[in-house]
């Protein structure tokens, strides 16, 4: 392996292992401040905030794990160019990049994520109601699903939809960690630099032709 090539892979490994630090730096806070009730948008203007979250709801794992899954989202399209940069310019465009994380976490979980599921959550009430032929056939064989629509139901979607969403984010963002970690734990260097393909040359019968 050539110097030029050995000096390619290692810095690339550098960058691998600072990226993986930063990324779980940045998960940790989201995840601390979820846990907290911490939310970037309301410490900057509660008013604006949907009617029905602009008062901070409990803590539930289901708003943990999609929390984690959002953050593991987003560090997978994390800006190039900052890595590129000098060791204190970067500091502070880390510093920036975890303000915009954060909000942008907080902006989907209170105006988008919880008014969907309030809406789910209204939906699911209609059906336990519902007054239906169908509806009062099936309550009838099943005693206790309409109590579990309106009771249990939209907790359980809540937090599957939410666990799946965090199990999906693990597995999308498994790869480009683990080679971080292969690098850390075994002290192999990741072997990222693209292959070239050799360009097919012309047989000496198509040559003829």
């Amino acid at each position: 392996m050539s110097q030029l090539r050995l000096r390619k892979m290692q810095i690339r490994a550098a960058e691998l292992v600072r990226d993986f630090y930063e990324s779980l730096l940045m998960l940790t806070l989201g995840v601390m401040m979820q846990w907290n009730q911490w939310h970037v948008m309301r410490m900057l203007n509660a008013d604006k905030l949907p009617e029905g979250v602009s008062e901070p709801q409990p803590l539930n794992w289901s708003s943990v794990f999609f929390t984690s899954g959002l953050l593991l989202t987003l560090l997978q399209y994390r800006p190039e160019y900052i890595k590129r940069r000098t060791a204190s310019l970067r500091k502070l465009l880390l510093l920036l990049e975890v303000f915009i994380v954060l909000f942008l976490v907080d902006y989907v979980l209170l105006s988008m994520w919880q008014p969907l599921f309030n809406i789910f959550d209204q939906v699911l009430h209609a059906l336990g109601h519902a007054k239906w032929t169908w509806a009062r056939i099936l309550f009838r064989y099943c005693p206790g699903l309409s109590s579990w629509l309106i009771n249990d139901a939209f907790y359980f979607m809540r937090f599957m939809a939410s666990l799946s969403w965090f199990l999906l984010a693990i597995e999308m963002s498994a790869p480009k960690w683990r080679l971080a970690i292969d690098f850390l734990v075994l002290g192999q260097l990741p072997d990222v630099l693209p292959r070239h393909r050799r360009k097919r040359q012309p047989s000496q019968s198509q040559s003829q032709c």
